[in-house]
């Protein structure tokens, strides 16, 4: 079981409401919760920001580009890094090894510390169902490069991509 987790939130709308939830059910689990600037800003406009961070034993908003933090990885503070929900952006640049924002550093630092990643990635099916601010449900259809670098980033090393909330939650409590 993980007792220390580091969970970034990326500006991602879809699977957001499942994520508080999940969150907010975690029993016996630390978490440090960062949010990236669009993650602050998107959990915010879903009226979520607050729910999520009374989830974690510590919250951080993204205010510099430099990831200080991540530190915390080679000092052995994290069991896991957990990014959901993640971006198509964020995903492309774990994949591809860019490591230029608070996310994609967070994920190069845990995989060079070996501390395992679990990424919930919005585009990762050919069509998803997601809602707006205002609840509206619709239809998006990922990419087909969105689709390749989630496909990329399953393959690496210690790193776990789940598909839904509810993957998400089961690796969560079988850790």
């Amino acid at each position: 079981m993980f007792e220390k987790i580091c969970w970034v939130v990326t500006g991602a709308g879809h699977f957001l409401g499942e994520t508080a939830g999940i969150l907010a059910s975690l029993r016996g689990v630390r978490v440090d919760m960062y949010f990236t600037r669009a993650g602050a800003e998107v959990a915010a406009k879903y009226g979520l920001f607050k729910n999520l961070e009374a989830c974690a034993e510590h919250a951080f908003r993204e205010n510099d580009y430099s990831a200080g933090s991540a530190i915390y990885f080679a000092g052995g503070r994290y069991d896991a890094l957990v990014i959901a929900p993640a971006t198509a952006n964020t995903v492309a640049k774990c994949a591809l090894g860019v490591a230029d924002s608070l996310a994609s550093n967070f994920f190069a630092q845990a995989g060079k510390s070996e501390v395992p990643a679990i990424i919930l990635p919005t585009d990762a099916k050919t069509e998803i169902e997601s809602a707006t601010i205002s609840g509206r449900k619709i239809k998006v259809r990922p990419r087909p490069v969105d689709l390749q670098r989630t496909e990329e980033l399953s393959r690496f090393p210690g790193v776990t991509v789940v598909y839904s909330p509810e993957e998400l939650r089961g690796v969560l409590d079988s850790a």
